[in-house]
């Protein structure tokens, strides 16, 4: 299972924990239904205690427990379904540049380490042909690839959260 450290992910998990369990929650309940660590699961209970969204408790023994306002337990077949919490799909980062660079080399290198294997395939073909015809033709096309690779491997990337 991926870990997490995006504090809206955390905020997700502690929500879907609050509203489907009757769990006393506290960092380390939190950091392993999220999954993360327990010092990022602590600055976003943190955070929502400062925004009064949550209230923080301490208990006679010290445990420090966080209580959601008005919470009430949802009974929905989601929650009674899911026993753990759904898998983190991984973000697979791309280097536009690293992409523009493979395709220089070798045409359709930058499409494949894009995750577009398919059109690899054809631009490598297109290019190739492009070259046996007329070298300027090749040039060309190799230039297109070069950009369609970068291009493709800047839309993997994720936007600003």
């Amino acid at each position: 299972m991926m870990r997490t450290s995006d504090p809206a992910v955390i905020e997700h998990r502690l929500l879907d924990l609050a509203y489907t369990t009757d769990s006393v929650i506290t960092a380390p309940l939190l950091a392993y239904y999220a999954p993360c660590s327990i010092e990022d699961a602590e600055r976003v209970l943190d955070r929502l205690v400062a925004e009064d969204r949550l209230r923080l408790e301490v208990d006679d023994n010290g445990n420090i427990q966080y209580e959601v306002p008005n919470r009430v337990r949802i009974q929905s077949p989601r929650a009674l379904v899911r026993a753990e919490p759904a898998p983190l799909e991984p973000v697979r980062v791309t280097s536009p540049a690293v992409a523009a660079v493979l395709s220089l080399i070798v045409p359709g290198a930058g499409h494949l380490y894009a995750g577009r294997p398919l059109a690899a395939v054809v631009w490598f073909m297109v290019v190739s042909l492009g070259y046996l015809l007329l070298i300027v033709p090749g040039v060309l096309l190799h230039v297109l690839c070069i950009a369609s690779a970068a291009s493709a491997s800047h839309q993997l990337r994720p936007g600003p959260a």
